[in-house]
């Protein structure tokens, strides 16, 4: 039991989150907003599944030593491994976020509002953990998982009509 210690799968060091509105000076109704998101990345397991030195009949459970371990090919990485369940940490996660919006007053209380979002504004790929298992020599360390959500650029535009 003691093998299996090691930081949750969630865990994360480093979570930043900043987000603003700015109202443009002598431009009535327009507005920028923006959030700024980034996360260091979760920790995986390095194993070696070809033997079951144990021989308890599970071959997920034979962790890599402590060490450095790199894929091999395009989006391969190479990562610190401090040996154990959860030794290793994958790729981080940054995303930049935009909105403009325009708001008009039309009658009393009703507003027209008129806007346009961009996501991912920097169009940085986002991946999940690779595979960890070096049994596995062509996807080992081999990022080819993205994360949920915008992949690339995306942008929206938008009216809101409030009464």
């Amino acid at each position: 039991l003691d093998l299996n210690e090691g930081p949750v799968g969630d865990d994360r060091p480093h979570i930043l989150s900043i987000n603003g509105t700015a109202e443009i000076p002598r431009v009535r109704g327009l507005s920028v907003s923006g959030v700024v998101r980034y996360m260091s990345g979760t920790p995986f397991t390095l194993t070696d599944s070809r033997f079951d030195l144990n021989q308890n009949g599970r071959f997920d459970d034979e962790f890599l030593p402590t060490g450095t371990y790199s894929g091999v090919g395009p989006n391969a990485i190479t990562v610190e491994n401090e040996g154990g369940r959860n030794g290793a940490r994958g790729p981080d996660f940054f995303e930049l976020d935009l909105r403009v919006t325009y708001g008009i007053r039309v009658r009393n209380s009703q507003r027209l509002q008129l806007f346009g979002e961009l996501f991912n504004l920097t169009d940085r790929v986002n991946f999940v953990n690779p595979a960890g298992d070096s049994r596995l020599s062509s996807s080992f360390l081999v990022l080819t998982g993205l994360r949920r959500g915008p992949t690339s650029r995306l942008g929206q535009i938008g009216i809101r009509y409030s009464f």
